[in-house]
């Protein structure tokens, strides 16, 4: 009769937890996203540290500037140095494969950012994410463009408002790295975000 009870009480739990399970299947889904997520490190099979030759394998012939340093593929962006992959940027099909599409989703998965950087007119903002090298760039707080590779200044569109280093504002200010036009200032050039990280 005891066997019988913990029978009884064993199926009436596997029921209940398969039940549990049907019912907050997608609850269980998002979180679990949402522990073990982490930015592409790949975009369209190009990663950093990929020769020229095997892009190009990959991904054909591409539109070069002269000095061969920045090339595009539509709208896949990159950069190259010494003839290797230094960083990447896509416009389409990485983003859409983003499980999120604002800021607030961006933060719940990654928390909060390392660097932001915000437009003079305040469309634009790019949220970069140093242990990952991974810059999202949101316009009207939807994400439009994926980065991957190196971290420089992260100016947003020739027009810097707002820049701000590990949670302290750097432009407006006097150390501001950016002078009005959004270039780089002489005395940062050979200088980089760290500057600011104590």
């Amino acid at each position: 009769m005891k066997i019988l009870k913990w029978i009884m009480k064993a199926v009436v739990a596997l029921v209940t937890i398969i039940t549990l399970i049907v019912l907050f299947a997608d609850d269980l889904e998002h979180t679990y996203n949402k522990l073990t997520w982490t930015p592409p490190m790949e975009i369209n099979g190009i990663a950093i540290g990929m020769t020229r030759s095997d892009v190009v394998f990959k991904l054909g012939e591409p539109e070069c500037f002269e000095t061969r340093n920045f090339c595009w593929w539509g709208n896949h962006f990159i950069w190259f140095k010494n003839d290797m992959v230094d960083a990447q940027t896509s416009q389409n099909q990485t983003i859409l494969s983003m499980p999120f599409n604002d800021t607030k989703g961006m933060k719940l998965f990654l928390g909060d950012e390392d660097i932001i950087s915000v437009t003079k007119d305040f469309n634009l903002r790019r949220y970069t994410y140093l242990k990952w090298g991974a810059t999202f760039a949101f316009m009207n707080d939807v994400l439009v463009e994926y980065t991957q590779g190196f971290v420089e200044w992260r100016s947003t569109a020739n027009s810097v408002g707002k820049y701000i280093v590990k949670g302290t504002v750097v432009c407006p200010g006097t150390e501001c790295p950016f002078d009005e036009e959004g270039d780089v200032k002489e005395d940062f050039k050979d200088r980089d975000y760290t500057y600011f990280i104590k």
